[in-house]
């Protein structure tokens, strides 16, 4: 069953076969698990669960209708896995619930591209089967089983033999391969050592041209170049959102239980179908489930992605109960104001804060000089506009935007901003981060100070564009 973006299930199915103890009780809108002494209670219309004495959030609340419970699919893992005491993964692509210790083959992608060759290769990590399939405008590779890991999204390729590789899973856990206008003839072939599947595209030849008579001829006089008769057409914009923590890294925790990885994710997925579905932008997640990612590596992935913005999202805390409201940040070396510092420091700053990059980091210096530097001013501005709108939301029009050394906006090469939308530490608002109104106010509020950044960028090329025009010889 599907809702909006979500896709809920029936909780008696999903259960089924594992032993777990059921008392559901209409009347007061609650339904109770038990397994071997451990707890779990969900509520109708609530996001929070109770599992173990600690509160869960869910991505949207979990439902009673026509007699039977219906949660959210994602959610799944984070109430059996604490309940069970065993490892539990919801694998989307494949519709998989792996519970325990159960070995999963993983299948990394890997892409070459040379002249008339595109090579796309499946590696696993033990024999897996392999199908093929060629069908009009594109190429499959299915991989019959149970459950895959599949390390890979998908991948834009220049040269017009293969326009996209991407991973759109399913019960076969199927790669497709979109042809590009140059695409010939596909061989395909299996290799051992270790088990892969090699996928080579073949272009068509490019005609080789007559020999010209080497007589000199006049040369033409140089002539200005025509325009194109047509505009090429304008490349999709992308936005690559970063929900902070994960994993073991569970970030703050408000004094109900409410832990920012678990907020974090839920406001990154409703922001990824909000900005699909009003701007019609492209949209990543640097994770899309309760995955440790490393710092460095969510900048990388927004680079990878050729992104044109990067937003980090996160949940303040503070020792003062009364702390509240929302606060943007974009990326300096030298942080604003001493509370700045210490947020940066729980984020994981880049550097030891308060100091200048030292002499010898090499690195540091190049990726400040090199990427984020460059768009210091667009993230400026980025940061102006979300904390104007969110500031409508949580009340905090007296924050301002703010800077500072956090380590995961370093290397981006894009305007870039770290959202941190309000205080899980205060009780009031850590009870607002888990209600679905509130967080679709957040959500509504971001979006609307991304469409302004992005008309103020587009007036602003616009105006330069005359001069530039002019200045052109």
């Amino acid at each position: 069953m599907v809702r909006g973006d979500l896709e809920l299930v029936p909780l008696y199915v999903v259960i089924a076969g594992l032993g777990i103890n059921v008392h559901s009780d209409a009347t007061a809108g609650a339904i109770t698990l038990t397994y071997q002494g451990r707890e779990a209670s969900l509520y109708h219309k609530k996001s929070l669960a109770s599992v173990g004495g600690e509160l869960r959030l869910l991505s949207s609340p979990a439902l009673f209708e026509g007699g039977q419970w219906l949660v959210p699919v994602d959610g799944v893992p984070r109430l059996l896995g604490p309940l069970l005491g065993k490892r539990a993964e919801w694998r989307p692509a494949s519709r998989v619930l792996i519970v325990g210790n159960v070995a999963v083959p993983r299948v990394g992608v890997t892409t070459f591209v040379s002249g008339d060759l595109v090579r796309v290769v499946l590696e696993a990590s033990e024999k897996v089967p392999f199908r093929v399939l060629q069908e009009e405008g594109r190429v499959t590779a299915a991989i019959p089983r149970d459950a895959v890991e599949v390390a890979f999204s998908q991948e834009r390729l220049t040269g017009g033999i293969v326009d996209l590789v991407q991973y759109i899973g399913g019960p076969e856990n199927t790669l497709s391969v979109t042809l590009g206008r140059r695409f010939q003839q596909l061989k395909a072939f299996e290799q051992d050592g270790p088990p892969r599947l090699v996928l080579e595209f073949h272009a068509i030849p490019t005609p080789t041209r007559a020999v010209r008579d080497p007589s000199p001829s006049p040369v033409p006089a140089p002539t200005r170049a025509a325009p194109p008769t047509q505009a090429e057409p304008s490349r999709q914009r992308t936005v690559v959102i970063d929900p902070g923590h994960g994993g073991d890294e569970t970030g703050a925790k408000g004094p109900g239980g409410t832990l920012e990885k678990d907020v974090t994710l839920v406001l990154a997925r409703k922001l990824r179908s909000a900005i699909m579905n009003g701007l019609g932008y492209q949209v990543f997640l640097t994770r899309d489930r309760d995955d440790e990612v490393p710092l460095d590596e969510r900048t990388a992935i927004a680079n990878n992605y050729k992104a044109d913005l990067f937003l980090s999202i996160h949940t303040n805390a503070s020792r003062s109960h009364g702390a509240n409201g929302s606060e943007v940040y974009f990326l300096s070396y030298q942080a604003s104001d001493e509370e700045s510092r210490r947020v940066a420091m729980t984020e994981g700053a880049a550097l030891p804060v308060g100091t200048p990059a030292p002499a010898g980091s090499d690195l540091a210096l190049i990726l400040w000089d090199m990427a984020q530097a460059e768009h210091l001013e667009e993230s400026s501005a980025l940061a102006s506009r979300l904390q104007e709108e969110l500031a409508a939301v949580t009340g905090s029009e007296t924050r301002g935007i703010k800077q500072a050394p956090f380590r995961v906006l370093v290397g981006a090469a894009m305007p870039a901003a770290l959202v941190e939308v309000a205080f899980i530490s205060n009780p009031e608002e850590e009870k607002l981060l888990a209600s679905e109104t509130f967080q679709n106010k957040v959500v509504g509020a971001i979006l609307k100070g991304i469409s302004r950044f992005e008309n103020d960028q587009a007036r602003r090329a616009e105006s330069l564009a005359p001069a530039a025009r002019s200045a052109s010889p």
